[in-house]
């Protein structure tokens, strides 16, 4: 869609607010940080961190991104499977479960992954 040049100075300042901004202790994202109804939030949104892992990949941070990645498959039940949101604190499932956009988020992050180490996933 040539939105955003991975290669811009823009893409690389997008990445630093998300970070700076959304990034929690353990890696994973907020979708937001500010009170809503229910409060301040308590549980990172887990598709967020499928997004940076593509986002990393895009700009060229592909063994960071490889690293996140597997990472982010820890937080998995024991098939495999993913909720909506993981707590910050000691990585527990949260919200709806099993999540098809977290799954999604893991698909199009492998995905991504998979072209820029030249490893074709679907033949």
């Amino acid at each position: 869609m040539d939105y955003l040049d991975p290669k811009s100075d823009r893409a690389r300042h997008h990445l630093d607010m998300l970070e700076k901004e959304l990034k929690g202790e353990n890696g994973l994202f907020y979708r937001y940080k500010h009170q809503d109804d229910f409060g301040r939030p308590k549980s990172t949104f887990l598709v967020c961190a499928f997004w940076y892992v593509e986002a990393l990949a895009c700009v060229g941070r592909v063994e960071e991104a490889k690293e996140i990645l597997e990472r982010l498959l820890t937080y998995s039940n024991h098939l495999g499977l993913f909720s909506e949101d993981v707590t910050e604190d000691n990585g527990s499932q949260w919200g709806n479960f099993p999540q098809a956009y977290s799954h999604v988020g893991l698909m199009n992050a492998v995905y991504r992954l998979a072209i820029k180490l030249d490893k074709p996933i679907f033949h």
